[in-house]
């Protein structure tokens, strides 16, 4: 008996020593992707599955977006903590008076392109576009890429037959012969073509001096900074995700697909995925979402020249920040 009841009294002590901890309650945080679930996705399933963020404390709910122009407006209303987005489309909304700042940047060089099917097109340059039907999705990055690419070639928007299309409408309007080429990501839609046993054709825009921004992650301006550290946590935390991601992308791949609607093969995901890290800073490296001040300014007078920042006089800092990046 006595030794039963000091057997209970040292569990009784541990619980009592450890429940506190336990009953940390985990920071909510509301973070908003830049489209419907892609490939390029899986990175922020995996912190969840892996448990990434509940590590850092962190209670992170994740809401598929309409395109990075819309994820963008939302953040700065406040919708959202944190968004994942193309980056050229956060400076455009911070020019016009958005309350959101980007606080890292993986991807430093756009894969907005010209994207057509060997055989079927030619794209060989700017003027090469003329006469050919181009499917193009408005409301996202898509539609400004095109905007800043025809100023900085001399060109007019009417120089170009665009069509408006849904993004999933894009590949089957290309497929079917309905359009001739798609304006947008080269890693989708080279990994789609490759899909039907085809060889893609493409005409990048970072090629023609379009020094567009790729995808990173923005903050409302109001909660980065009252919650600094959250948002270096959550960061950190999706780190981990693209580093998990990057050593199997097959792996990541069925994850993402057992866990949303994701159309395509688990070939074509990877085919996506690989392309995508390609023209990104990998999660290994040590500089992994840290920006430079030539790159925002060469951003940021670019879209003053193509008027898309009208007037705009703030200083970079206002666009930008290192300081909750990973270490």
């Amino acid at each position: 008996m006595i030794r039963l009841l000091a057997a209970l009294s040292v569990a009784l002590a541990l619980g009592l020593a450890i429940s506190p901890v336990a009953a940390q309650p985990l920071t909510p945080v509301k973070v908003l992707l830049d489209w419907a679930w892609l490939p390029y996705h899986a990175p922020f399933l995996i912190a969840q599955e892996k448990g990434y963020y509940k590590e850092a404390g962190l209670d992170v709910s994740l809401e598929q977006g309409r395109g990075s122009a819309t994820t963008a407006l939302l953040l700065s209303q406040g919708n959202f903590d944190i968004a994942h987005l193309n980056i050229t489309n956060a400076a455009q909304m911070v020019g016009k008076g958005g309350a959101i700042k980007t606080v890292a940047l993986y991807q430093h060089k756009t894969a907005a392109a010209f994207i057509g099917i060997k055989g079927k097109v030619k794209l060989d340059g700017p003027q090469s576009l003329k006469g050919l039907k181009i499917g193009s999705t408005p409301g996202g990055s898509d539609a400004l890429s095109l905007r800043i690419f025809t100023a900085n070639n001399g060109m007019k928007m009417s120089d170009l037959d665009i069509i408006a299309l849904d993004a999933n409408a894009k590949t089957a309007a290309l497929f079917g012969g309905t359009i001739d080429a798609v304006s947008g990501d080269s890693p989708a839609f080279d990994a789609y073509v490759r899909a039907t046993g085809q060889q893609p054709v493409d005409l990048q825009l970072a090629n023609l001096g379009v020094p567009l921004l790729g995808f990173g992650f923005a903050a409302n301006t109001a909660y980065l900074a009252k919650h600094p550290e959250v948002v270096a946590k959550f960061l950190a935390a999706t780190k981990k995700g693209f580093a998990e991601a990057a050593r199997d992308f097959k792996a990541a791949c069925e994850l993402i697909q057992a866990k949303v609607h994701l159309a395509g093969s688990i070939e074509r995901c990877v085919d996506y995925n690989q392309g995508l890290l390609a023209l990104s800073t990998p999660p290994g490296d040590p500089a992994w979402g840290r920006q430079s001040e030539e790159e925002w300014s060469k951003l940021v007078a670019t879209l003053k020249s193509a008027g898309e920042l009208p007037g705009d006089d703030k200083p970079l800092a206002t666009y930008y920040t290192n300081d909750v990046v990973p270490k």
